[in-house]
């Protein structure tokens, strides 16, 4: 489905010191964790050991993956937007895929992280609909659906608007992949709907940052609330740096379309939401895929015991818009495993 895309402005925020360069490197879910090491005193040598790669052989990407980027995919499936009744507004959706009695695997469900939209999944989405269906929705406040009614921008609530999709469009039981925010959305609803849920793929998802002080919390909060687009484009473009640029480009623009509201709210709940004890209630096939900038203490690979991980080096925070090719060969396993397992 083509949209119509605008360039984001905005001044450009101040700049926060060398620390807070480095942390807008690790992605919106662990940037208020490296503060909270600062403020209790860690050394250089310790937070160098923070930054360090998670164990293990990095994924290669396939040869053909590097020729493939956002602006250049051409899917020869159908891309239908549909908008459905959420629970606090209208809620766009991309489906799309073979028809209903053609199609004998499971279908995917996908969620974006904050700031984007359904529509960074595009190259996920084509790959999939040559041979089962593949849906992703905008949530609340972000693209194409509308602002939340009741100002509801928690963790909960977006995957309320997961549900309301799921449930829309009769998907009884699906495979359901999160990126980033779109993560902690993803485990919320796989803890509250476990028998909905064959499968589940984070990518770069956040970690666990409700052990962040409250000071700290509240200030980075007020920062973003003061001016939310320049500022999330400042903390963006820190983790864009090793990322595709016709890829960055496309989430810059992303970001200017998201309602504000739904900038701050959502980083306000990601402080407080836990998400292992809705992990925990979720017993499928389950996978992480993180770039190297997501290795710290609170990443969900480090908190969580036996947690499947692949490690994707040299890219930005969008891994499937800068390493398609990779995320969808990964995506293709947990499904397989996902059906295998039914």
């Amino acid at each position: 489905m083509a949209t119509a895309r605008r360039r984001g402005g905005g001044r450009r925020p101040r700049r926060l010191g060398l620390l807070w360069q480095l942390l807008g490197l690790l992605g919106l879910g662990l940037l208020a964790t490296v503060l909270w090491s600062r403020r209790r005193g860690f050394s250089l040598a310790e937070l160098e050991e923070d930054f360090a790669p998670p164990p293990g052989p990095p994924v290669e990407p396939p040869a053909e993956a590097e020729a493939e980027r956002p602006e250049d995919s051409a899917s020869d499936v159908a891309d239908i937007a549909v908008w459905i009744a959420g629970p606090a507004g209208n809620l766009l959706v991309r489906d799309g895929g073979p028809a209903p009695e053609e199609v004998a695997g499971l279908p995917v469900l996908f969620v974006h992280s904050l700031g984007g939209n359904g529509g960074q999944w595009a190259l996920q989405l084509d790959h999939l609909r040559r041979t089962r269906r593949a849906v992703a929705l905008d949530l609340r406040g972000h693209g194409g659906s509308d602002p939340a009614d009741d100002g509801d921008y928690s963790i909960e609530a977006f995957a309320a608007d997961v549900a309301a999709v799921a449930d829309e469009l009769a998907l009884r039981r699906f495979v359901l992949v999160g990126h980033s925010l779109g993560g902690s959305v993803a485990i919320e609803y796989a803890g509250r709907h476990p028998e909905r849920v064959a499968g589940l793929l984070l990518v770069d998802p956040n970690g666990d940052q409700s052990g962040v002080p409250k000071t700290q919390a509240e200030s980075f909060v007020r920062a973003i609330a003061a001016d939310p687009h320049a500022e999330m484009e400042w903390h963006f473009r820190q983790i864009l740096a090793h990322g595709e640029p016709s890829a960055s480009r496309w989430v810059l623009e992303d970001l200017h379309k998201t309602d504000e509201a739904a900038l701050v709210g959502a980083i306000e709940s990601s402080f407080r939401y836990q998400p292992l004890p809705a992990l925990a209630r979720f017993g499928g096939p389950k996978l992480t895929v993180v770039s190297d900038m997501n290795s710290l203490p609170y990443s969900l690979h480090k908190l969580v015991p036996g947690l499947r991980m692949r490690l994707v080096a040299g890219t930005g925070h969008w891994l499937q818009m800068d390493r398609p090719g990779v995320v969808n060969s990964l995506l293709d396993e947990l499904i397989a495993e996902a059906e295998a397992a039914r």
